[in-house]
C-alpha cells in the first residue's frame, strides 16, 4: 500500500510501474501521451470570472468534453496510448482536478525528457496546483523527476518547442520568466540536450507553441511578428550567443511556413505531430492545412470550437510522454 496524501491510503494498480518516457522532439513517432478528460467542472467559468481563469469566455462543457473526446479518439485511432490523469489519481485528487478548468492544457504542467520530468511552475493562480496533480501522476507511472521548478521562477510547458532532440527552444516573457530559463538551463544542458535557445516573447504572446511549431527536421510554422521582435540567446556548453531566431533556424537548414497574426489567434501554429507525417490541427485551420498536404503530411482535422475558447490547441492538449 502507498500513502498519497494526510491518511489516505490507496492500493497498488497497474499504474505503479516503471513506464519508457521521453519525449525530445516535435516529430518522431508519438508513442504515449498524458492529457485530462474536462467534465462538468468546467462551469466554474463565469463570464464574471473568465479572465482570473484565464479563459475567453464561459465554455459549454458537454461540447467541450465532447471535442476533447474525439481528438483523444484521433489519437488513439493513430495508435498512440493515452494516459487520463482520471485512471492515475486517487478519487480526493480528482474532485481537485475537476475544478481545474486549465488542467486540460496538460503541456503546459510538465515537460518528459529523456533524464525524467521537468515538473513546471504556474504565473497564475487559476494554474497553481495544477502541477502537484501532475505530478503525483508522473510518479504513480514510474517516471522519475528531473527537475522542480522553483521561485522565484516560472515555467510553463507551451513554452517549450523542440527543435532536434539535442535542441530545446524556450519562450519566455508572459507565462516563463528568466528565472525559469536559468534553471531550466542548469539542469538540462550538458545532459540532455546541447542547447538552448531562449526567445524573448512580446507582452502579448503567451506561449512559444502559439508563434512556433516545429513539424519534421526541415520545417516549421513560424510567426515573424512575435518571433522578429527580439533576439535569442543561444546556450551551449561553450557559452551564449545572441542571435535572431530566424537566422538560427534556417541555418539549420528549416523552412519557415509563415502564418499570419489572424491564424496566431486561432492557433493555427498550435498543432501536435504524431509522427510519419501525420498532425493533428483544429479543423478551421484552412489556408495551413493545404500548405503542409503539399510538402507531404497527413493532416488530421480536429473540432475545436469550445476547446480554443480555453486558449488552446492541439499541442496544448498534450503532454508527451514517449516519443520515438
Amino acid at each position: 500500500m502507498e500513502r498519497l496524501s494526510g491518511d489516505t491510503f490507496k492500493p497498488r494498480t497497474l499504474f505503479d510501474f516503471t513506464m519508457e518516457f521521453g519525449a525530445q522532439t516535435e516529430y518522431g513517432r508519438l508513442r504515449k501521451v498524458l492529457m485530462h478528460r474536462p467534465d462538468e467542472g468546467m462551469k466554474v467559468v463565469t463570464a464574471g470570472n473568465k479572465e482570473d481563469y484565464l479563459f475567453r469566455d464561459p465554455v459549454y462543457w458537454r461540447e467541450f468534453q465532447a471535442e476533447h473526446d474525439a481528438f483523444t479518439q484521433a489519437l488513439r485511432d493513430e495508435g498512440v496510448e493515452v494516459v487520463l490523469l482520471g485512471q492515475v489519481l486517487d478519487r480526493e485528487l480528482r474532485g481537485i482536478a475537476s475544478k481545474l478548468p486549465n488542467l486540460v492544457y496538460t503541456r503546459d504542467t510538465a515537460m518528459i525528457t529523456k533524464i525524467g520530468a521537468c515538473i513546471m511552475r504556474m504565473r497564475y493562480a487559476a494554474r497553481f496546483v495544477e502541477p502537484t496533480l501532475v505530478e503525483k501522476a508522473i510518479q504513480r507511472l514510474g517516471i522519475p523527476v528531473a527537475l522542480r521548478v522553483e521561485p522565484p521562477a516560472t515555467v510553463e510547458g507551451g513554452d517549450f518547442v523542440w527543435l532536434d532532440e539535442e535542441t530545446l527552444l524556450m519562450g519566455y516573457g508572459t507565462r516563463t520568466n528568466e528565472a525559469g530559463v536559468n534553471q531550466l538551463r542548469d539542469a538540462l544542458l550538458g545532459r540532455c540536450i546541447k542547447t538552448l535557445v531562449a526567445q524573448p516573447l512580446p507582452s502579448w504572446r503567451v506561449h512559444l507553441d502559439g508563434a512556433l511549431m516545429v513539424l519534421a527536421p526541415h520545417l516549421a510554422l513560424y510567426n515573424p511578428t512575435a518571433l522578429e521582435r527580439y533576439p535569442s540567446y543561444v546556450y551551449s556548453e561553450d557559452g551564449v550567443e545572441l542571435r535572431w531566431l530566424g537566422d538560427f533556424l534556417k541555418e539549420r537548414g528549416v523552412e519557415l511556413l509563415r502564418c499570419t497574426d489572424t491564424e496566431v489567434r486561432m492557433f493555427g501554429t498550435n498543432i501536435v505531430g504524431l509522427g510519419d507525417g501525420k498532425c493533428v490541427s483544429y479543423e478551421w485551420n484552412e489556408r495551413i492545412i493545404p500548405l503542409l498536404e503539399e510538402r507531404g503530411f497527413e493532416v488530421i482535422p480536429i473540432p475545436g470550437s469550445q476547446l480554443a475558447v480555453g486558449g488552446g490547441g492541439p499541442h496544448c492538449l498534450t503532454c508527451p510522454i514517449l516519443r520515438d
